[in-house]
């Protein structure tokens, strides 16, 4: 078993991270990380046998993103993270998301659900479970298979330009990634899957956009 560390204990690795760019609190982190992947793996065991249909990964956080984020938010006390490690579950479609969003309500010590389900940020849509698993807070998103195949499209969108996931970015690629959200959000209420052509009709606007 890992090394266990207080809430005091993480915020203080936090604030020294966020401060310097010293070897030892990397090497501290990783330590914690150490943690946090035993956890995320006894979860997503968990998960697995809890949603036996569905698709499920996990992963932590990389450091280089922790310490992004601790710089970018002063406020931010790293024992707040959510996201520090958690497990994604894909399922079939809308009714199948409510009924193990709901389950997992019933099971885990869940401190906050947000549904971007029907209210996207900047197109993505899931539910987000913040849970305190174990003494750690984790998080558990949930997605319709069209809502994953939207995020993996806006994943590659951002490898040209980082952008584009905080609503920046070239303005007709924002709006094809808008458009196919909506589509996707359309498609699960009908209870089918997004086309490969509407998907690479999407493709193809973020290569055009970038070709110059």
């Amino acid at each position: 078993m890992t090394t266990q560390f207080s809430d005091d204990e993480i915020d203080a690795l936090g604030e020294r991270l966020r401060l310097s760019d010293a070897s030892s609190d990397w090497g501290a982190y990783r330590d914690y990380q150490g943690r946090l992947d035993e956890l995320r793996q006894n979860l997503e065991e968990e998960l697995r046998s809890l949603a036996s249909d569905a698709e499920i990964a996990s992963r932590t956080k990389r450091l280089e993103t922790v310490v992004a984020k601790l710089r970018r938010r002063p406020e931010l006390a790293l024992s707040q993270v959510t996201d520090l490690a958690g497990c994604r579950i894909i399922v079939s479609g809308r009714m199948e998301q409510i009924a193990i969003v709901g389950g997992l309500q019933s099971i885990y010590d869940v401190q906050q659900v947000d549904d971007k389900s029907d209210s996207p940020k900047f197109g993505y849509r899931a539910v987000h479970l913040d849970i305190r698993y174990q003494g750690q807070l984790m998080e558990i998103q949930v997605q319709t298979r069209n809502q994953f195949r939207w995020q993996q499209v806006s994943e590659y969108a951002a490898g040209s330009d980082v952008a584009i996931k905080y609503g920046g970015g070239l303005p007709e690629v924002g709006q094809a990634l808008l458009e196919l959200s909506e589509l996707a959000y359309q498609c699960d209420l009908d209870g089918v899957e997004l086309s490969e052509t509407d998907i690479a009709r999407v493709h193809s606007v973020i290569a055009l956009a970038h070709s110059g």
